[in-house]
């Protein structure tokens, strides 16, 4: 994830338009018109890299590079240094705001993020591949790369090595220590600026050459200190890997106790952190070289480019050749600043030279170990267009130099080796300050002192080669070979109201520039000065200016004393207040000035300047509120001046407000989960909305984040960014820790539309200092607000939120409103509640009006003035909620739509931060059926049979249809469709006809009930029509043939006859009874029933088809019979299909009905079924056989 962004880094432009001169960021033309998307642009411009990561994700960020440059070469002749910075500044500034002009347009009206470096006229953006393809279309841009960091070189191995003379072999080896003695300059007057991984300043090697150190040994990190990366904590230097510190020691340390570990132990140094512990992202490299040509202030204001460094040393690079900083090393050359770099560490391989080392305006070293040989690490050329690389070789193997912490430790590698030139330039430019600016002067003399080695054998001559450039660097040689002549002295003691004053400014104009502070004793000396005439200005706050013209003779000393006298004052008093109300803790600053106050508890500020027009820069620790700068008119005596601060807002509208809201206490526990014990899923009890996408599931990290959308575990970085965890409430991200006293909690509160779910964390210790602890919350509502809480915050810096992310961001990483980053923004007590203005929130659930239960995948669309403004779907509980834009108050229309289902509609006025909560219950039909018999049916060809279903609704009124599913032609329904009131029955008629089917088949298909019933839509009812190829049905004992209730006809009992059908025995008794059959299912079974034949052995049918059949036999008692007198067994085709069937047992009684069946497979045309007595006689008294098709 991207780390923070600089605060300075708005600020500085707006700052910078009044430092030089020029508009910087102001509003800007109307673009051109778009040309449209080119994907074949695309493709020519992008790096594989971008394309590829085009290809895969949402929203990438990559650099685009335009295709012009600024001309910066009239700054060379300006005369003093600080003009040179000035008209470089304003030349790149003046050119970007052209170029980029239809750029920037074009990525404003697409809502991109973007982040314009004026220095190179570059633009760092987030976008998609269709913005892509729109910016690749437009002519002004040259590439597409991607946003690679600089990986910081790999440790070497290395040992210390015997000191020579008391000093460093290195040092001597370049011959420092003879400038020191026969010149007496250890670099005197001249800043060198580090971009590094940062400083220990207060290492004894290095503090007192550090150009924050005041003179009472305090320290101002301002205009001296910039952190690009933003993971220092507080204002102050820091080094978090240590090779910056070991850098800036090869160049100025000196502990004064045998430490002489710099080559200019004299000079001055600031610094630049651009690098974390593992890679330089562009994005601070380019930050941190704007800065080196303007220093800002801590809060990254008032830019001066008359406090830029000399020179700037950079032991960095990459191993490959590319030229996007090259426009940035020409803006520091062209501004009179010398560019020393690290020719990189990929030898011994020749062309292995890395940028920038490898350009052909850089200053590159190589590194030499103490037996003058070139390190086999050390990178060989050529360069950029087949330059000879490196410029020059330093020691750069087993160099001892400082480390974080006070200690010292041996370093190898190019990154050693570059400091040792950049130090050398600081002597020469202390003992011939009429080179200092002059670079190209400057390296033809290093190039011309350096010893020679021959070595070619990648390419070049004996004198310039490819592998020690123009030779060993001999710091003594260059400085002697300096124009040292002409050279004088200025010197003097300041007052102040009659007394010597320390840490008064002393600046001289002429033919060179220069500024010392003077001492606590009130003196200044400035030693070597170019013979002139000069401008002698002195100054301190509070104070009233004097100047005076001097004139520095050639090898003399002029002595200049000044005196000051305090200014005539004036008191502003003000109240600051916010949306929040009076603002306690707000910094008051006069810029340009130390005067700095705070407000008080009720919003109160006081202070004193000189009369004079000022700057106010108004900073709230609410960093809900805008921080601001106004101009105040201060008058002597008495002045008022109040302030209103804005609300900060994001792109999508959310604000934010100190409440005095209740903390939240969890009462759930949440486990999170191994090994690392740092996250658990959580599923919300309602669904929540955070920058206008709904989320009812997330996680929670230990590390104080709540996160809708991919699950991240990692470091803390600036918001928005489209790596890490997006969709996610941030209330203290950081890293933390937990032991028996520290809990995750869960709870919920309020009530609906106004719910909140709670995540507390409770007594969290502080994974960087586990003595610090803090307790905190966020609450997310349903209506679309969200706060954060705090308590228990003591006095340590990580407690108020100096290591912390805090901020919300969206679901795709492209839009965040970050409260704080790395800053002291909390107090104990402290309640943010962020309001997303601009929007409302409409929830609500469906349910069935007749049932009651959940309608899920409903459709709520929600419409303003007939425009549709959103459409969300009901999730399986019918919950909805979605978030929609909303300003002024308007009527909105909520309509909820399901499949058969009646729409539910409902209007609500709804404006900034409505939130609605809705119930609709959907009416619907609810359609059922009865039928009055089973819907499988025997029917012979050529018969027709109807059956009867019943609708019913008890729901709201629906149309119904009935069908068959395929639309069969042997069924007819009546009324086929037609519509059913609220509790209306309706019969339908069912005509079943088999006119047309084939003998021996089965008709099957299936009856469709379709109605407006939410629940059932859709009722089926399996049908099925037996056409047997043959079916004889026997009413036995009956001498006339009968139709039962079903339809069905029943022949009379016929004795056998050959060809036919019938019993076989003659002698055999029928049967007969007028009572009822107990158990029969109507009249006419009943007919059935009441007559039989006795002692029959054998019914048989002739001529029927091989087949399976269906035998069915009904059975009744006529008379009194008790259970064991009446017992018989049936065969069919020779075998037993029922045992020993008793009619008065089964059957539970006398003229009592009793049914059996079976299914034999006739092969030979004719069915036999026999009746064998085993007590008594037998008795049937109807028997029909059924070939079945369907059976097997």
């Amino acid at each position: 994830m991207n780390r923070r962004r600089p605060r300075w880094q708005g600020l500085f432009a707006a700052a910078l338009a009044t430092a030089v001169g020029a508009p910087f960021l102001g509003a800007l033309p109307a673009a051109a018109a778009d040309p449209g998307p080119k994907p074949a642009a695309l493709l020519r411009k992008a790096d594989g890299q971008v394309l590829k990561a085009l290809g895969s994700k949402d929203r990438v960020s990559f650099w685009v590079q335009l295709d012009s440059q600024a001309d910066t070469s009239a700054a060379r002749k300006a005369k003093k240094k600080a003009d040179k910075d000035r008209a470089v500044i304003k030349a790149k500034t003046a050119h970007a705001d052209t170029s980029q002009k239809a750029l920037r347009a074009l990525l404003k009206d697409a809502g991109a993020h973007y982040t314009p470096y004026w220095i190179s006229n570059t633009i760092e953006v987030t976008g998609d591949k269709a913005l892509a393809e729109k910016i690749a279309a437009r002519p002004e841009v040259a590439s597409i790369r991607a946003d690679e960091a600089v990986k910081l070189p790999v440790p070497l191995n290395a040992t210390t090595e015997p000191k020579v003379n008391g000093v460093e072999w290195n040092i001597d080896r370049i011959n420092a220590p003879k400038v020191w003695n026969e010149f007496g300059v250890r670099g005197e007057g001249v800043v060198i600026g580090s971009i590094d991984t940062g400083v220990d300043y207060r290492h004894p090697a290095l503090a007192a050459a550090y150009r924050g150190l005041k003179a009472d040994g305090s320290y101002d990190h301002a205009y001296n200190w910039f952190d690009a990366v933003g993971t220092c904590a507080g204002d102050a230097p820091c080094d978090d890997y240590g090779h910056g510190t070991h850098t800036v020691g090869s160049m100025v340390g000196d502990d004064g106790n045998g430490n002489a570990i710099g080559v200019a132990p004299g000079a001055s140094w600031i610094a630049a952190k651009a690098c974390g512990t593992e890679s330089c992202p562009q994005s601070a490299l380019l930050a941190a070289g704007q800065w080196m040509l303007a220093p800002t202030d801590a809060d990254g204001e008032n830019p001066r480019p008359d406090l830029a460094p000399d020179v700037i040393n950079n032991s960095w690079g990459a191993d490959t050749l590319d030229t996007w900083y090259q426009a940035m090393v020409q803006g520091w050359r062209d501004a009179g600043i010398f560019p020393a770099f690290s020719n990189g560490n990929s030898g011994p391989s020749c062309d292995t030279a890395g940028s920038p080392g490898a350009y052909n305006n850089t200053y590159s070293s190589g590194a030499l170990d103490s037996s003058d040989k070139i390190a086999d690490f050390s990178a060989r050329g050529p360069g950029v267009d087949g330059r000879v690389k490196p410029d020059i070789a330093a020691p750069g193997v087993n160099i001892r130099s400082a480390a974080p912490g006070g200690g010292y430790v041996a370093k190898s590698g190019t990154s050693m080796a570059s400091p040792h030139t950049a130090a050398t330039v600081a002597l020469i430019w202390s003992a011939a300050p009429s080179l200092r600016g002059d670079v190209a002067a400057t390296e033809a003399l290093l190039n011309d002192a350096a010893t020679d080695v021959d070595a070619t054998s990648c390419g070049g001559t004996a004198e310039f080669n490819n592998i020690y450039g123009h030779g060993r660097l001999d710091a003594y040689a260059a400085v002697s070979a300096a124009p040292r002549t002409n050279v004088g002295a200025l010197k003097g003691t300041v007052t102040a109201d009659g007394e010597p004053a320390g840490e008064i400014q002393v600046d001289v104009d002429g033919p060179m520039h220069a500024s010392v502070h003077t001492k606590a004793d009130g003196t200044y000396a400035l030693p070597r000065l170019v013979a002139g005439d000069y401008r002698v200005t002195v100054s301190k706050f509070g104070y009233v200016t004097v100047t005076a013209d001097v004139t520095v003779a050639d090898d003399t000393t002029v002595t200049h004393d000044a005196a000051l006298t305090t200014a005539p004052t004036g008191t502003v008093t003000g109240t600051v207040t916010s949306a929040s109300g009076p603002e306690a803790e707000v910094t008051v600053k006069v810029q340009g000035t130390p005067v700095r106050v705070e407000t008080g508890a009720d919003g109160r500020y006081t202070l004193t300047v000189p009369v004079g027009s000022y700057q106010f820069g108004v900073t709230p620790l609410n960093h809900c509120a805008a921080a601001v700068g106004i101009t105040v008119a201060v008058a002597k005596g008495a002045n008022s001046r109040n302030v209103a601060l804005a609300s900060r807002t994001d792109v999508f509208g959310t604000t934010c407000r100190q409440t005095a809201e209740a903390y939240p206490a969890g009462d759930t526990p949440l486990t999170l989960n191994p090994p690392t014990g740092s996250y658990a899923p959580v599923t919300l009890p309602f669904p929540v909305a955070l920058y206008g996408h709904t989320y009812d599931k997330g996680w929670v990290t230990r590390d104080g984040q709540l996160v809708f959308g991919s699950l991240y575990m990692g470091d803390n970085g600036g918001l928005p960014s489209t790596s890490g965890a997006n969709g996610a409430l941030s209330p203290f991200w950081d890293q933390l820790a937990m032991d028996a006293s520290s809990g995750v909690y869960t709870s919920v509160r309020g009530t609906a539309p106004h719910r909140e779910y709670v995540v507390e964390w409770r007594d969290m210790m502080l994974a960087r200092d586990t003595s610090q602890r803090i307790g905190f919350a966020a609450t997310i509502s349903e209506d679309g607000t969200y706060t954060f809480h705090y308590k228990d915050i003591g006095d340590g810096a990580f407690e108020h939120g100096s290591g912390a992310t805090i901020g919300a961001e969206n679901h795709d990483g492209t839009d965040a409103f970050l409260y704080s980053l790395n800053e002291r923004s909390l107090r104990d007590g402290t309640a943010i509640r962020f309001r997303p203005e601009g929007h409302a929130v409409v929830s609500g659930t469906v349910t069935d009006a007749n049932d009651g239960k959940p309608v899920s995948g409903a459709t709520v669309a929600v419409t303003r003035s007939g425009t549709a403004v959103d459409t969300v779907t009901t999730r399986t509980d019918g919950s909805y909620l979605t978030q929609i834009p909303a300003t002024t108050a308007a009527s909105h229309r909520i309509s909820v739509t399901a499949p058969h289902y009646m729409t539910g509609n409902s209007t609500f006025t709804l404006q900034s931060l409505s939130a609605v909560g809705t119930a609709t219950a959907l009416r619907t039909g609810a359609v059922s059926y009865r039928t009055d018999a089973d819907q499988q049916l025997i029917m012979t060809v050529g018969e027709q049979r109807t059956r009867t279903i019943t609708l019913t609704n008890s729901g709201a009124p629906a149309a119904y249809t009935v069908a068959e599913k395929n639309g069969a032609a042997w069924l007819k329904v009546s009324p086929a469709s037609g519509s059913l009131a609220t509790g209306a029955v309706k019969a339908v008629t069912l005509t079943f006809d088999t006119t047309d089917a084939p003998p021996g088949t089965v008709l099957t298909g299936t009856l469709v009930v379709a109605s407006e019933s939410g629940r059932a839509p859709s009722l089926s009812l399996p049908l099925k029509v037996v056409v047997p190829a043959y079916r004889t049905g026997i009413d036995v004992g009956a001498d006339t043939a009968s139709v039962d209730g079903a339809g069905d006809t029943w022949s009379p009992d016929l004795a056998y006859a050959d060809g036919s059908y019938g019993y076989v025995d003659r002698a055999t008794t029928p049967t007969y009874t007028a009572k009822d059959i107990a158990g029969a299912a109507d009249s006419r079974q009943q007919q059935l029933l009441r007559s039989g034949r006795q002692g029959v052995s054998e019914y048989r049918f002739d001529a029927v088809p091989n087949g399976t059949y269906e035998v069915e036999l009904g059975f009744a008692e006529p008379a009194a019979m008790k259970p064991g007198q009446r017992v018989f067994d049936v065969t069919a085709e020779g075998a037993e299909k029922v045992s020993d069937i008793d009619i008065r047992l089964e059957s539970g009684g006398v003229r009592t009905a009793l049914a059996k069946s079976f299914t034999v497979k006739v092969t030979d045309g004719r069915l036999d079924v026999g009746l064998s007595a085993i007590r008594g006689d037998t008795l049937i008294n109807s028997i029909r056989v059924t070939q079945r098709p369907d059976l097997i």
